[in-house]
């Protein structure tokens, strides 16, 4: 694996907990000052928590003013490397952490969760960070933005550890996701991730985009009327037949 794939797949996948406000919506509720007959009741066993892989269809709906990034550098300060992000113009937060590709690598991966102001084009600020000198842009540079999708109604999630497939509904119509800065609000995508839930409540969240069908398919659109122009091109070039030969 080249390293710019490391900066995609080691820096865009690091776990965050996305699920916002998710946090124990799923769990149930008992309202035990209301139950006078409580002779017969068993103390209910607490359920385990897994992590589960998923993958569904859905819809992108709109942009949330955020975008992570991952980059290769050699520069180990990395308070100074958030300083110079936070100085990009359309940058209001940055939360950074260091990883390493191996133990005896002499470059870190640098991964940033950084806030937007409003109103600031997520590619020319993600355009603007790359192009921080403490950035090797020939190992790899990844940029990706946090957008909401369409939830499902439900998922079948599944975790390889047991082998065990599990059909989920998730508690809110919204969802956020990691997509492809040129992913546009009504673009069809198939997402992927993982999450870890407790019973119904889900404890962590992360996804990101598997493919955009609608720039799939316009590109395959394009793509074949450059070949039904191109023909065109050719037939009226053809020199038409010699009668007299």
């Amino acid at each position: 694996m080249d390293k710019s794939q490391i900066v995609r797949f080691l820096g865009l996948f690091v776990v965050a907990v996305m699920a916002l406000s998710m946090l124990a919506m799923g769990l149930l509720y008992v309202d035990k000052g209301n139950n006078t007959d409580t002779g017969d009741q068993l103390p209910s066993p607490t359920e385990n928590a897994f992590t589960y892989s998923l993958s569904f269809d859905t819809i992108a709906l709109k942009e949330l003013s955020s975008i992570r990034v991952g980059a290769m550098t050699s520069h180990t300060n990395k308070a100074e490397i958030d300083e110079n992000v936070l100085k990009v113009e359309g940058v209001s937060k940055v939360s950074s952490q260091f990883k390493k590709t191996s133990a005896d690598a002499n470059q870190w991966v640098y991964i940033a969760e950084i806030s937007l102001k409003k109103g600031f084009d997520v590619s020319s600020v993600a355009q603007n960070i790359s192009d921080i000198n403490f950035f090797d842009k020939e190992q790899g540079f990844e940029a990706m933005k946090y957008i909401s999708i369409s939830s499902p109604s439900s998922v079948m999630l599944y975790n390889a550890d047991l082998n065990i497939d599990r059909n989920f509904s998730f508690p809110n119509s919204t969802l956020s996701a990691l997509s492809n800065i040129t992913t546009q609000s009504g673009d069809e995508l198939v997402v992927e991730g993982s999450i870890k839930v407790q019973g119904k409540a889900i404890l962590a969240l992360e996804l990101i985009e598997k493919e955009n069908k609608t720039q799939t398919k316009q590109l395959e659109d394009y793509i074949n009327q450059l070949q039904i122009d191109q023909n065109a091109l050719i037939d009226s070039n053809t020199p038409s037949a010699d009668n007299n030969s």
